[in-house]
């Protein structure tokens, strides 16, 4: 996850979206209060990117309250990325979104880019 974050803070372009709830003392937290720097991998970073949050939805849903989240946006995605959990984990899940709910889930390889149409 830093990583991805390293990679996009300083970014307008892009948008950090946290889903759940940020404990106080993280990274996360500072981010969704409005930090303009961050310190990551020991160095200031300036926050350039749009940073948005998902209120009232927990970062602990299990793959049916996640699957039925997606099933009911009103635009389907046309693709999900599934980024954090144990790889056999997040393969399950990729495999359950397109059987189940007929979504197609991504999961990023380390400094993978994606072009986003």
């Amino acid at each position: 996850m830093k990583h991805h974050l390293a990679v996009n803070i300083d970014r307008p372009e892009s948008t950090l979206l946290f889903v759940g709830y940020q404990a106080h003392g993280t990274l996360g937290r500072e981010l969704v209060d409005g930090a303009k720097q961050v310190r990551l991998f020991g160095a200031m970073r300036d926050v350039r990117a749009r940073v948005s949050r998902i209120n009232g939805f927990s970062g602990h849903a299990d793959r049916t309250e996640l699957a039925r989240w997606i099933s009911h946006l009103t635009s389907r995605p046309r693709r999900v990325f599934l980024n954090h959990g144990e790889l056999s984990t997040m393969e399950a899940f990729r495999d359950y979104l397109s059987e189940k709910v007929g979504v197609t889930a991504h999961i990023p390889e380390y400094r993978e880019t994606v072009e986003l149409e």
